[in-house]
This record gives C-alpha cells, structure tokens and sequence, in this order.
C-alpha cells in the first residue's frame, strides 16, 4: 500500500528536477553545479543522482521533454497550411531558450539523443509533406534539410551570445527561412532578406 504514495513522490521529483535543470541550465549554463539544480528541484543530490546517473542523463530528459513538445505542437499544426512554417520557428525558439541543451548533447553519440532527432524528424515530416503540397516549401527541400538549418542557427546564436549582438540571429533566421520556404519570414522587424 505504501508503494503507490512511493511511486508517486519518486514521479514528482524526477519532474521537479527536469524542470528545474530546464531553468538552471538556461540561467546559468550547463556546467551549473548538479547540487545546485537540485537544490532548485527541492531535492537532495543523493535523489538527482537516484533518478539521473550523471549531467548528460539530466540534459537528455530535459531534450526529451522538448521533443514531447515538439510532438505535441506538430499534431496541432497538422491541418495548418503554415504549419510546417510555424513549427519551424517554434524549433528555432527552443534553440534560442535553452542553447545549452544543444551544446550539451551534440558531443553525444548515443541511441537515445539518435532516437530523439529522429522523433523529431517524424513530427516535422508530415508537415514538410503538406507544406510541399502547397508550395510553400522549396521542392528539394526535405525533412533532413530542415532540420540541418538548426545548427547553423545554432552557431549564429552562440556567436551573438558572446558578442551581446541579437541582430544577426534574426537575420539569419530570416534567411534560412527564405531558403527553405517560398514564402516571406515572419515579420521580425527586419528587412526581407529577399531585398523586398
């Protein structure tokens, strides 16, 4: 009987601590020390290391978490023409929140962060079909090529961030977003890089 309330606790905590790792990171880097992400959770680091055995675990559960995101948020484009459009920016988003995370794991070669970018690719995938459909996406476009545009944002943002510059990163965005769309950016304050 007391398995349950057990159950439960150890659920809970291993939420707190991926959400608090998720708003850690993003303040403080990914070289936060863990005591203090656990701290943040409410937790001891005897229980972040009970449910993560070491930084990379806790930063794929934060990365699995964004992926649940991006499944979710693909579903609900799915009959939006511009949906393809719409969950693109939304990917470059959570790059632009958490540039840790990507920096994190893209050292990482193992079948979980593989298994991620693939359900990441199959929840862009009917979206670059449908955009395909109606011309919107460039014809030789293909899933794979969108989602290589993401570390090429990657290195843009990395590079402002150290800079202070914030300029470049929406221009970039808006030129990768006129080599893989037909259509025009969303309006960022910025000139088209179409020269419109």
């Amino acid at each position: 009987m007391s398995e349950a309330p057990t159950r439960r606790d150890a659920t809970r905590n291993r939420e707190r601590l991926v959400s608090a790792a998720a708003r850690v990171f993003a303040a403080r880097g990914p070289d936060v020390p863990l005591e203090e992400i656990a701290g943040a959770a409410g937790v001891s680091r005897t229980t972040l290391h009970r449910h993560f055995a070491d930084r990379a675990a806790l930063a794929a559960a934060v990365l699995q978490e964004n992926v649940s995101r991006i499944e979710a948020r693909s579903a609900a484009l799915a009959e939006v023409d511009d949906g393809a459009e719409q969950l693109y920016h939304y990917l470059l988003d959570v790059q632009l929140e958490a540039p840790w995370l990507a920096r994190m794991v893209a050292g990482e070669d193992t079948l979980e962060v593989g298994d991620l970018a693939d359900r990441t690719a199959a929840a862009l995938e009917p979206l670059v079909l449908r955009a395909h459909a109606l011309g919107v996406l460039r014809p030789s476009v293909t899933t794979r090529d969108v989602l290589l545009t993401l570390p090429m944002a990657m290195a843009v943002q990395l590079a402002d961030a150290h800079s202070g510059r914030q300029a470049r990163t929406a221009r970039t965005r808006a030129i990768l977003h006129c080599g893989l769309f037909t259509t025009d950016p969303p309006d960022r304050g910025l000139p088209s890089p179409r020269g419109e």
